[in-house]
């Protein structure tokens, strides 16, 4: 086998195979989940991701939509990639130790490769890349690849912990402004998103050239402060989780039944419940800024790591008692292409909500069924594809480009 980050590349597929592996499951399962919460960027100006009281049309069904994506996705998939991600870099560098040859160089090739894919793809395709993040961030566990397990999960729990100080510190020094100060920073930022959200709405309604410019202008953000203000911690501290929880023998499903059910049943109430909490305060503070986008997020922040451990428990459980083993077989197919099947996500969700004229006029309803219809298109593209070709179109790209 060869693993390439959580894009997991194997030899040519037996598509009828019983037996799946997990890692392929939880792949799948991460990459269709991950739209769950990847249709709001699609669909809707960015702030609308942060508050429901910044959604292009106000209904009793698109708030109730949103909770939900919150609670049950939001950062929950991201963090099962990241954690992946990390659990790869071991699968990648032990295979290359036992056949005698040095990883690093081979490692560092293919994350220059996936930067590379990343800016593609958030300049020219979809500005919400995670790709980028992956790139820069992927050099984290390929430091600790050989460090004790323990001291790996002790420094990515401290490099998240970093993240979340980041946002109080943050909130505690705009609460220490003077009131009429706050109060202006207050209407300000709310003033700038109303802004921002409407040149969005402009942009993403307009031309090819008009949408270009602005996915430059969301993407740079992305990159040059979302990334070091919180997502080089986020994403750096969950790989280094993933490459424990791997060493640990959790990720690939070695562990017994029992333990991957009362880990997944504590894990995933603890989690939304965290989750949940986070929402109930910004309700009751009516998603006053800064309390909801620096303090109250923290509770999802850490909330969706615990989720996100119990989903892949769960996935483990229904693995090993060989429960749903044909669903199980698309998972593991989707998860087999899943560079790929992401692309695929975005190039489907541009063409319909930027090329077709979807953007901020669907809706709720109409996000649940695009989703659906994605999903579709993928259990069965990715079924057809690898019964022909050995991996997906961008895993072999990669592998190819990335060398041996």
């Amino acid at each position: 086998m060869l693993a390439s980050g959580f894009f997991y590349i194997l030899p040519r597929p037996d598509v009828n195979q019983s037996r799946h592996t997990l890692l392929d499951v939880i792949r799948g399962a991460a990459v269709l989940g991950i739209l769950l919460m990847n249709i709001r960027l699609f669909s809707e100006p960015y702030a609308a991701y942060f508050s429901p009281l910044m959604l292009s049309a106000q209904s009793s069904l698109g708030h109730l939509w949103w909770q939900l994506q919150h609670l049950l996705a939001d950062q929950k998939f991201m963090a099962i990639f990241s954690m992946l991600f990390g659990a790869s870099t071991a699968l990648i560098c032990d295979k290359r130790i036992q056949a005698g040859q040095p990883p690093y160089g081979y490692y560092l090739r293919r994350q220059l490769i996936l930067l590379a894919f990343g800016l593609v793809h958030a300049y020219l395709i979809w500005h919400g890349d995670i790709l980028v993040y992956y790139a820069v961030c992927g050099v984290i566990p390929l430091l600790f690849v050989r460090a004790p397990a323990g001291l790996m999960l002790l420094c990515g729990l401290a490099i998240l912990a970093v993240g979340s100080i980041n946002s109080l510190t943050t909130f505690a020094a705009l609460k220490q402004l003077p009131e009429h100060i706050l109060f202006d920073v207050i209407t300000q930022h709310f003033a700038h998103s109303a802004l921002i959200s409407q040149a969005e709405l402009d942009a993403f309604s307009g031309s090819w050239f008009e949408q270009l410019a602005m996915r430059a202008q969301l993407a740079r953000e992305f990159h040059l402060s979302t990334f070091p203000a919180w997502g080089v911690f986020r994403v750096s501290g969950l790989m280094l989780i993933g490459l424990a929880l791997y060493r640990f023998g959790f990720i690939s499903g070695h562990l017994s039944r029992r333990f991957y059910g009362y880990f997944a049943l504590c894990t995933i109430s603890a989690g939304i419940t965290m989750s949940l909490a986070g929402l109930w305060f910004n309700h009751q503070q009516q998603w006053l800024f800064p309390d909801y986008f620096f303090k109250h997020t923290l509770w999802n922040y850490w909330g969706s790591v615990l989720t996100a451990c119990g989903y892949m428990a769960l996935l483990a459980y229904i693995s090993l008692r060989g429960w749903l083993s044909r669903l199980r077989g698309y998972l593991s197919l989707v998860g087999r292409m899943a560079l790929s099947n992401y692309l695929l996500q975005s190039l489907l969700c541009s063409v319909w909500f930027y090329g077709l004229g979807f953007y901020a006029n669907t809706g709720a309803a109409g996000a649940i069924l695009t989703i659906a219809t994605v999903w579709m298109i993928q259990l069965g593209l990715s079924k057809w594809w690898l019964m022909h070709y050995p991996s997906g179109p961008a895993e072999l790209l990669w592998r190819t480009l990335s060398g041996r």
